[in-house]
C-alpha cells in the first residue's frame, strides 16, 4: 500500500510541477503581451480605436474622397474650359491673320496699278489685322497648352505687325525671342532659323520705306547670311532658302553672286525634275519661271556694266 501512494504521490507531484510551469508560462506570456500594448499604446498614444471611431472616420474618409473626386471633376471642367478658350483665341488670331494676308495682297496690287509706293503723306496702308492677332494669341499661349505651330505662327503674327510699323522694336524682338525658342524646341526644322534669317534681313535695310515709315535698319545682314548657309549645308536642295540667298545678294548690290545662285538653284530644279521630284514640266513651274526670269533679268543689267 504504501509503495502505490508512494507512486501516486510522486504522480501528482510531477503533475502539480507540470500546471505549476504552465500557469508560470501562461502569466509570463500575459505580462509580455501587457508590456507590449503599453510599448505600442505609448508609441502611437491613446487607447485603442473604438468601433464608433472606426465609422466615424471611414465616414469623414469618404467625405473627403467625394470632395477630392468633385474637385477633380471641376479642375478637368476648368481645364477643358481652358484649352476651348485657347482653341479659339487661335482661331480669331488665324482670322486677323488671313485678313492681313488678304490686305497685303490688294496693297500689292493697288501699288502695281498706280506705278508708286504710298507714303504715310498720302495716307499710307496702315495693316492692322497683324496687330489685331497679337493679344488672341498671346491668350491662346498662356491659356492652353504650348504647341509648335501656335508658337510659330504667333512669331510670324509679331514680325508682320513690326513690319508694319517700320520694324517696331518690342514687336521685332518678341518674333526674334519666339523663333530663337522653337529652334531649340526643335533645331531639325528649318522653316524657324529661315524665318530668323528673313527677319534680320528684311530689318536691316536701311531707310527702307514699309507702309509709309522709314527703318534705320538693325545691321544684321551677316547674321541673316549666316542661317541661310546654316540650312544650306544642312539641306543643299532648299529651293525656298536658295532663293531667299539670291535675293539678299541682289538687293545687296552683290548682282554677280546672285546670279551664281540662281544658276544654281535652276541646276537643282532640272536635277529634280530627271529624278521625278517635278511632276508637271518645268516651263510650267513657278519656281523654274522664276529663277529664269531672274536670270534674264540679272544678265541683261551685267550687260549694260
Amino acid at each position: 500500500m504504501g509503495t502505490k501512494n508512494g507512486r501516486f504521490s510522486l504522480v501528482f507531484i510531477l503533475k502539480m510541477g507540470t500546471l505549476l510551469g504552465l500557469v508560470s508560462f501562461l502569466t509570463s506570456c500575459e505580462y509580455l503581451k501587457s508590456l507590449t500594448e503599453s510599448r505600442y499604446r505609448k508609441r502611437i498614444g491613446g487607447e485603442p480605436a473604438s468601433e464608433k471611431d472606426i465609422v466615424n472616420w471611414k465616414e469623414k474618409l469618404a467625405l473627403e474622397e467625394a470632395e477630392i473626386e468633385e474637385m477633380e471633376k471641376r479642375i478637368r471642367k476648368l481645364v477643358q474650359k481652358s484649352n476651348q478658350s485657347a482653341a479659339l483665341s487661335w482661331k480669331i488670331a488665324r482670322a486677323y491673320m488671313r485678313a492681313g494676308s488678304a490686305e497685303l495682297g490688294v496693297r500689292y496690287y493697288e501699288e502695281a496699278i498706280e506705278g508708286s509706293i504710298p507714303n504715310a503723306k498720302q495716307g499710307g496702308f496702315e495693316i492692322h489685322s497683324y496687330e489685331s492677332a497679337l493679344p488672341y494669341f498671346e491668350k491662346a499661349i498662356q491659356t492652353g497648352k504650348l504647341d509648335k505651330q501656335l508658337l510659330y505662327e504667333t512669331a510670324v503674327a509679331y514680325a508682320n505687325a513690326s513690319k508694319d510699323m517700320g520694324w517696331e522694336q518690342s514687336r521685332r524682338s518678341r518674333a526674334i525671342s519666339l523663333f530663337k525658342q522653337l529652334v531649340k524646341i526643335d533645331n531639325e526644322d528649318t522653316r524657324f532659323p529661315f524665318q530668323l534669317a528673313l527677319i534680320y534681313f528684311d530689318s536691316s535695310l536701311k531707310d527702307e520705306s514699309w507702309n509709309g515709315k522709314l527703318s534705320s535698319g538693325y545691321d544684321e545682314v551677316e547674321t541673316a547670311f549666316s542661317l541661310l548657309d546654316q540650312i544650306l549645308r544642312k539641306e543643299p536642295y532648299n529651293v525656298p532658302t536658295r532663293f531667299a540667298k539670291a535675293n539678299f545678294l541682289y538687293q545687296i548690290g552683290k548682282s554677280s553672286l546672285a546670279f551664281d545662285e540662281y544658276t544654281r538653284i535652276k541646276s537643282i530644279l532640272e536635277e529634280m525634275k530627271e529624278k521625278g521630284n517635278i511632276r508637271e514640266p518645268l516651263e510650267e513651274n513657278s519656281s523654274y519661271k522664276n529663277v529664269l526670269k531672274n536670270l534674264n533679268l540679272l544678265g541683261a543689267q551685267n550687260k549694260t556694266k
